[in-house]
């Protein structure tokens, strides 16, 4: 008797190589196995600015390493026009998570220009890209200037100083689409590994939340019918389907548990690892357990 559906087109994958260097942006999953990859000292950037959860903020985060990399515009411009001090006297950046912070607006500056400076070097050599998306709700402000911005976190700033706006499955494809052939034109050899967050948004409604998860769904489809060198790695189905119980979520009912994340990232490297890089990683995870063991009597 089978009790799971397991999941099993995965549709056309490719191998990691241990030395590709790879960039992960996004939100949960983004997170989790860029996190493991990391750990197990594989060349990740994993989130230099900070969680993300739109498509827009994602992108964004993207075109301004890039116009670094041009010559465009610098770090330090890039990130100097979008800090600002928050009630809690602390400078925060409209493009980053509270990941970038300082105590004045020369330290944020600072602080947010290295993050972009680490993103565009990145970018000159990228391999791989792994993008997570979690919703298609974003938010912007309007800064002094009169410019309305679009914003990667909201730092627990008044709720009346952002309009919430909603892209569509064109738009979302739109950006990527453009935001891609600039990275293609940049880095021929590029690879892609899209996901959609499993987390659903309670505050939308769950129906609401489910139409969400469905233009990204086929945002995400339309690109990489388009583009071979885009990847949809299932994490998404794998969570609601193969693994459709609420004992692999964690005590919010809402986010997966350390079960279903680590299970996710087995599927992750047996469709996208040959057996010699599963071994490496098998190995690497025993070292990291042993040095994680604290002796009883230390």
């Amino acid at each position: 008797m089978q009790f799971t559906t397991p999941i099993k087109d995965y549709g056309h994958t490719f191998l990691l190589n241990e030395d590709d260097n790879i960039l992960s942006l996004g939100s949960c999953y983004a997170q989790v196995i860029g996190q493991r990859m990391a750990e197990r000292k594989l060349h990740v950037l994993l989130n230099p600015m900070g969680m993300l959860y739109n498509p827009r903020s994602i992108f964004q985060t993207i075109d301004t390493a890039m116009k670094v990399t041009d010559g465009q515009t610098t770090a330090q411009n890039a990130a100097g026009s979008m800090v600002f001090e928050a009630a809690d006297q602390r400078w925060y950046c409209w493009l980053a998570s509270s990941k970038i912070s300082g105590k004045n607006r020369e330290e944020c500056i600072g602080n947010m220009a290295a993050a972009l400076e680490e993103t565009s070097r990145m970018l000159i050599s990228l391999d791989v890209l792994m993008l997570t998306f979690g919703t298609d709700h974003y938010y912007t402000t309007t800064l002094q200037e009169g410019k309305e911005v679009v914003v990667a976190n909201c730092h627990k700033m008044p709720a009346n100083m952002f309009c919430e706006k909603t892209m569509t499955t064109e738009d979302i494809a739109g950006i990527f689409d453009c935001c891609l052939r600039r990275l293609i034109s940049l880095r021929p050899k590029l690879r892609v590994i899209v996901t959609i967050s499993p987390y659903r948004y309670l505050k939308y409604g769950l129906h609401n939340s489910q139409l969400s998860k469905s233009r990204l769904l086929l945002a995400t489809n339309t690109i990489a019918n388009h583009y071979q060198q885009v990847h949809y790695f299932p994490a998404y189905e794998i969570m609601n389907d193969e693994l459709r119980d609420y004992r692999f979520y964690a005590a919010d009912m809402v986010h997966p548990s350390d079960v279903a994340e680590q299970y996710i990232w087995q599927q992750f490297c047996t469709n996208y690892m040959d057996t010699q890089m599963q071994m490496l990683m098998a190995q690497r995870e025993k070292e990291l357990k042993t040095l994680a063991h604290k002796p009883i009597n230390n």
